[in-house]
């Protein structure tokens, strides 16, 4: 019987090449689609899940509250925190302290000739390797990060510093940290780690340094990331409680300013860091993207399972005759239902194979397109995979196939071989709601992508309160560059190509920290103090940024007073209630530092557009509370290598030991949306596919609507009708159905859009022309689909169609 269907179904298929052909492709490109979005959904949910232990791994995090700064969150705690919870906590099997670059700084490394500026790597006790399922390739894991001066290098360090050699006992000379010896070599971190590293360097290095050793052991050093190895999974509230005891009694802490430790379990961290202050994982993770990518594989899916729906259920009554001779030899209801799921099924199988091929096609270029590395290995889960992708073309061919057979199968014999080749009212209607369901979900995605492009176009756009073209931002990494940095400007300054030449500790789109301070007026003392954000800057800074100057003055080499002066923005001085800022003064406690206001500049974007423009104080460079980062250049667009080339023989001749790192800043502000553009173009491909698929059931639904309709336009043809006439014909129920899908879609990606604008502290406003493009779009698609079918229909020959008449 079964093998009788399919039979049946395979010589349809051949009979009807047109119809099978554009249910194959709508299906393929639907199920791609779902299969690309569900693979970078399951990447994305993979995350730190190759550690066997993962449920049981918790980083510690802390929480800040104070009347001054509110409540802050940070993923760093106090250094003696670990051994105490290996101590005091029996269900506490192992716990790790790190520390990364920010907290020690980067360093030069070299061996025989070869010389690299090394940033990422981290700190490390020898427990490390206990907790997490790094994979160490040479070395033994409870003994590399034993003892001081220990470093254990990843394959690709290791290959970079030593090619082919053996590297074990190798010695690596460093600035930071004296001689390193190669304990170790362990396999590159895998992308899916929040942890993104090229070497670990012993913990013991610190801790054989007095200063550091006295840091450490100290409960108020909260300097350092924790994390905690339990023997089962935790009540993670009631832990938290146990800790916080444990802290309190080692530290004991203000009613005004409390510090509560939170445990954060390790699958929690890609997704649910972003409250985290200074927090450095790697490709930080939104959840709220991977809800809207799979609502997206789910919309484009059951696009086209209505497509299948739509004209499997429009060519039922080419069947009638079939059915009608099947149910008279005795075929059951359940017989008839079978067969045309069947159908659906071997249309779903033959689709799914197209859609493996394309997502294989393309794999490469999505890959290059996100960052990722996703790939359907079948090598590593083939049974897995073939499950699902088994799961899914049934589960596609039933959902697709269902309304069809079971209407198919309920029409009576009488009604079958009365050959009336006009379909009931209610699969009329059927119709109609699943075409206006394709297309709404189609414009939504359409509004969604002409909202994301205006969004962005608008970040690009907008002014941020300084010129952020043709700057180049060169990090100073040593000592000897601070301590010759008015050198190294000068003889910058000289090259041709370079307008203007500055120095600060951070700069606009900061990609390092941002230092806040807490201050307070010093004309009310008893004020609550205020936070502030905090960049120190020479006299050339607003200059080289085209930064307005609204009132007061610039900062002078003349004026020996400036290292206590400051320059505030429009919204600190608001946030100060300063209304005649100038000559006001502020008082910093925590560095004993007290400013005085010279000037007011106009608030400028120093974050992202996610963010509102904060209180911000601009010192000199030299001031007790940070030191100098980087040089900012700005440009002439001419001669830009050449003039790259002469700014690097200027840092190598001040600086032989660190290499010459810079960034454009322009390149590192479009850096805050990569996710944003991201989404904007998965939008735009989406909602291209949605309506290329939901134009592929149109053009056949058209075409079955004139074939309904032959002898009617015959006789409108020889009454005199037009060709546009019989075209405006055949458009019409077309046209309300899009215009009602357009109405229904409108208030939802309305109300989802607004939602996602609510991430922009500067957004663009949903302006109703946002929403008639998307309609317009969407009609002028389907018109030109349904124009296909209905001019072919009308240029007919109407002898044709009432030869028999």
């Amino acid at each position: 019987m079964f093998k009788n269907y399919l039979k049946i179904a395979w010589r349809n298929l051949r009979k009807h090449k047109a119809y099978s052909a554009i249910n194959v492709a709508g299906l393929a490109l639907g199920m791609a689609c779902c299969i690309l979005l569900l693979l970078y959904v399951q990447n994305e949910l993979a995350f730190d899940a190759f550690h066997e232990k993962a449920d049981r791994i918790y980083r510690i995090t802390e929480t800040e509250s104070s009347p001054e700064k509110g409540e802050r969150h940070f993923p760093f705690t106090m250094g003696p925190l670990a051994p105490a919870l290996t101590r005091e906590f029996p269900e506490v099997v192992s716990a790790v302290r790190l520390r990364d670059r920010f907290g020690t700084g980067r360093f030069s490394a070299r061996y025989g000739e070869r010389h690299f500026y090394e940033g990422d790597y981290l700190i490390a006790e020898p427990s490390f390797f206990e907790i997490f399922d790094f994979k160490l390739l040479q070395g033994e894991a409870k003994a590399v990060l034993q003892e001081p001066l220990a470093v254990v290098l990843t394959q690709t360090t290791a290959q970079k510093y030593f090619g082919n050699e053996n590297p074990l006992g190798k010695v690596l000379t460093t600035d930071r940290f004296g001689e390193l010896h190669v304990t170790g070599v362990m396999a590159d971190p895998p992308r899916l780690s929040h942890l993104d590293f090229n070497m670990l360097v012993s913990f013991a290095t610190l801790e054989a340094n007095r200063g550091w050793k006295q840091f450490i052991d100290s409960w108020d050093s909260e300097s350092f990331i924790t994390y905690v190895l339990t023997q089962q999974p935790v009540d993670v509230a009631a832990f938290n409680a146990r800790i916080n005891a444990v802290v309190g009694r080692h530290r004991g802490e203000s009613p005004q300013n409390l510090r509560q430790v939170v445990l954060q379990p390790l699958r929690d961290i890609h997704f649910h860091s972003a409250h985290l202050e200074f927090d450095r994982n790697r490709d930080q993770g939104d959840i709220s993207y991977l809800y809207v990518f799979a609502a997206i594989a789910f919309f484009i899916l059951f696009i086209a399972c209505i497509n299948y729906m739509n004209l499997a259920t429009a060519r039922a009554l080419k069947r009638a005759k079939e059915i009608g001779m099947r149910k008279v030899a005795g075929a059951f209801r359940s017989q008839l239902v079978g067969q045309f799921l069947g159908e659906s099924i071997l249309f779903s199988c033959l689709s799914l194979l197209s859609a493996l091929m394309l997502v294989e096609l393309v794999l490469p270029s999505i890959n290059a397109f996100s960052g990722k590395d996703l790939a359907l290995n079948f090598d590593r889960h083939g049974g897995t995979m073939i499950l699902i992708l088994t799961a899914l073309a049934f589960f596609v061919g039933i959902v697709s196939g269902s309304y069809p057979a079971f209407y198919l199968a309920k029409l009576s014999p009488t009604v079958l071989f009365k050959g009336d080749s006009h379909a009931p009212a209610g699969a009329t209607r059927l119709r109609r709601v699943l075409v206006v369901t394709q297309f709404a979900l189609s414009i939504i995605m359409i509004i969604a992508t002409v909202a994301a492009a205006r969004q962005l176009r608008f970040i690009r756009t907008k002014n941020l309160g300084f010129n952020q073209e043709q700057l180049v931002v060169i990090d100073i990494n040593s000592g000897s560059a601070r301590r010759n940095h008015f050198s190294i400007k000068n003889e910058m300054a000289k090259i041709p190509e370079v307008t203007h030449v500055s120095v600060s500790s951070r700069v606009p789109g900061e990609w390092k920290n941002l230092m806040q301070i807490a201050a307070v007026p010093v004309r009310a003392p008893s004020a609550t103090a205020h936070t502030l954000y905090y960049v120190g800057i020479d006299e050339d800074f607003l200059q080289t940024f085209e930064i307005d100057l609204q009132e007061g003055r610039n900062f002078s080499n003349t004026m020996g007073t400036d290292t206590s002066a400051i320059i505030i923005n429009e919204t600190a001085a608001r946030l100060l209630g300063w209304t005649s800022p100038l000559g006001e003064e502020l008082s910093v406690p925590a560095n004993k530092f007290r400013g005085r206001v010279i000037g007011v500049v106009k608030d400028f974007h120093f974050q992202s557009l996610h963010e509102k423009i904060g209180p911000l104080i601009l010192g000199h460079w030299n001031n007790p509370i940070q030191a100098i980062d980087y040089f900012t250049v700005r440009l002439r667009p001419e001669n830009l290598p050449r003039t790259l080339t002469a700014l690097q023989r200027v840092h190598e001749r001040f600086d032989q030991t660190t290499p010459f790192e810079f960034n454009f800043l322009d390149e590192r502000l479009n850096d805050f949306y990569r996710a944003d553009i991201r989404l904007g173009k998965i939008f735009g491909v989406s909602a291209g596919l949605a309506i290329f698929i939901a134009c592929l059931g149109l053009l056949g639904l058209a075409a079955f609507t004139a074939e309904q309709r032959t002898k009617e336009i015959g006789v409108r043809k020889v009454l005199g009708a037009s060709v546009t006439q019989i075209v405006m014909l055949l458009s019409k129920d077309f046209t309300v159905l899009v215009l009602l899908a357009t109405a229904i879609a409108s208030p939802v990606a309305y109300w989802m859009l607004a939602r996602w604008l609510q991430n922009f502290a500067y957004h663009i406003n949903l302006g109703l022309d946002t929403f008639l493009l998307a309609g317009l779009v969407a009609l002028l698609v389907a018109w030109l689909t349904i124009s296909v079918q209905a001019i072919r229909a009308a240029l007919a020959n109407p002898v044709e169609a009432l030869r028999y008449e």
